[in-house]
């Protein structure tokens, strides 16, 4: 393994710190009610998450340049995850919420999450859409984006987050229990960290600019705070169920 020190202390140090919250995260939701509905999909958001981190782990490791195809595929299955991952958000918040959208039942869940799976897929059917570099010398390089490969990552992700912060906004005015308004904008706060670490990659990967890059490394630590925010207002402090407290808004 050959990275340059800035790439080395994004991903085996924050990126691991970022995963193993990410891990507590999920195990401490299950082990609240692992057979609430909520807590699985909320679950799942989480897992997806540290999958795609967890990945960076691998093909970083990779330092032939004939494995370069190999390296580049992993890193797009990383942005798949990512994307499969705030699907799983979107629904969560969807069902909180209990909105008219009928995503009640298991069979529609499904149907809802099997649009993100299938339109993620996308990021595998862009002509050179990415590329991970890998020098002679066994260097691996930043992957690097064209302008198609970026759009498509906008285009999935901006109206996620856009939907999400609406339902919540929507949901955060309906609550009358100040506890519950409380942490619902630490969750929100917590979200928008996260979705800032997916739009800094994003826009790194395609800008391509080593002062960039350094700059989000360096500010790794909006993230972590995302991830615990998380954890404080959903994992933590929450010792009932989510929509126990929803229901007496």
């Amino acid at each position: 393994m050959a990275l340059s020190i800035w790439r080395f202390i994004h991903i085996y140090i924050f990126y691991l710190i970022i995963f193993a919250f990410i891990l507590y995260i999920s195990y401490s939701i299950l082990k609240r009610d692992i057979k609430n509905r909520l807590n699985q999909i909320l679950s799942l958001f989480h897992i997806c998450l540290a999958l795609s981190l967890f990945i960076n782990f691998i093909y970083t490791f990779l330092s032939e340049p004939s494995l370069e195809p190999l390296a580049t595929q992993l890193h797009i299955l990383t942005i798949y995850l990512g994307s499969v991952s705030s699907g799983f958000l979107l629904l969560f918040i969807i069902l909180l919420y209990k909105s008219e959208i009928n995503l009640k039942s298991l069979k529609n869940q499904l149907f809802f999450m099997a649009i993100y799976f299938i339109i993620s897929i996308g990021f595998f059917l862009i002509p050179q859409g990415a590329k991970v570099p890998i020098k002679s010398d066994g260097t691996q390089l930043y992957p690097v984006w064209t302008l198609p490969f970026f759009l498509f990552y906008l285009c999935v992700i901006s109206p996620t987050l856009i939907l999400s912060l609406i339902i919540c906004k929507k949901l955060y005015n309906e609550f009358k229990v100040k506890i519950l308004a409380k942490r619902m904008k630490l969750f929100v706060l917590g979200i928008c960290c996260i979705y800032y670490m997916g739009f800094a990659v994003g826009l790194t990967n395609f800008l391509n600019v080593d002062i960039l890059r350094n700059i989000f490394t360096l500010t790794q630590a909006i993230p972590i705070i995302g991830v615990i925010l998380i954890y404080y207002s959903m994992g933590r402090t929450l010792k009932q169920p989510f929509e126990n407290y929803a229901n007496q808004s």
